[in-house]
């Protein structure tokens, strides 16, 4: 009998052993490897949208592909938004998303308007046939990157990347749809014209 119990303390010394030898031989490759393994499979890519949209990006409305050619980054005490300078061939647009604090959804898809402002804007433009009221205003520190086309001038090539000025603003409603927006950059007033649309109505190809 006293064999048989000196066998059973010597077994279970043994599986004791190999089981924190196992456990041991765990904790080792879990440093050495296996935490690396971990971050890298929980490692998503975040997918951007067209709030963030940058030069180089493909966005497609209507069946037409655009590029984004130019980007106006705004910030206004915190609250950031977008106007991307789209071209398709000769024709040229800009998506305005985000200048609303209360509505992620709306986005502004836009022309140049040749209506010409003098002095300080007024409550009211008339655009055409249809009137456009006065939503509201501010001022933003705006970065500039690429082509922004006429705006500033049309010259890039002494604004460095990343460029910043400042920019006052007006927004404009109308019944429906219909938006106008009214920026002054320096000196010189710029009227753009168009639409409000949902932005799950777009679809952004990264350019990077």
């Amino acid at each position: 009998m006293l064999i048989i119990a000196a066998l059973i303390v010597a077994i279970g010394g043994a599986g004791a052993g190999a089981v924190l030898y196992s456990n041991e031989k765990k904790r080792r490759g879990l440093s050495s490897g296996g935490g690396t393994r971990a971050l890298a499979a929980g490692d998503t890519l975040i997918e951007r949208t067209i709030r963030e949209l940058r030069v180089g990006d493909v966005l497609s409305i209507d069946g037409k592909d655009y590029l984004c050619e130019g980007v106006v980054a705004y910030d206004e005490d915190g609250h950031r938004w977008v106007g991307g300078r789209l071209v398709d061939g000769t024709t040229v647009r800009w998506c305005v998303v985000g200048l609303e604090r209360t509505s992620a959804q709306h986005v502004r898809l836009l022309e140049v308007d040749p209506t010409d402002v003098a002095g300080y804007p007024p409550e009211a433009l008339v655009l055409g046939d249809v009137r456009f009221a006065l939503d509201k205003r501010g001022t933003a520190t705006c970065k500039l990157h690429g082509d922004l086309g006429s705006l500033m001038g049309g010259s890039k090539a002494g604004r460095p990347e990343g460029h910043v000025e400042r920019c006052r603003w007006w927004l404009y409603s109308a019944p429906g749809d219909d938006t106008a927006l009214l920026e002054q950059w320096g000196a010189d007033y710029r009227v753009l014209r168009g639409k409000k649309v949902l932005g799950d109505t777009i679809d952004l190809i990264p350019g990077s």
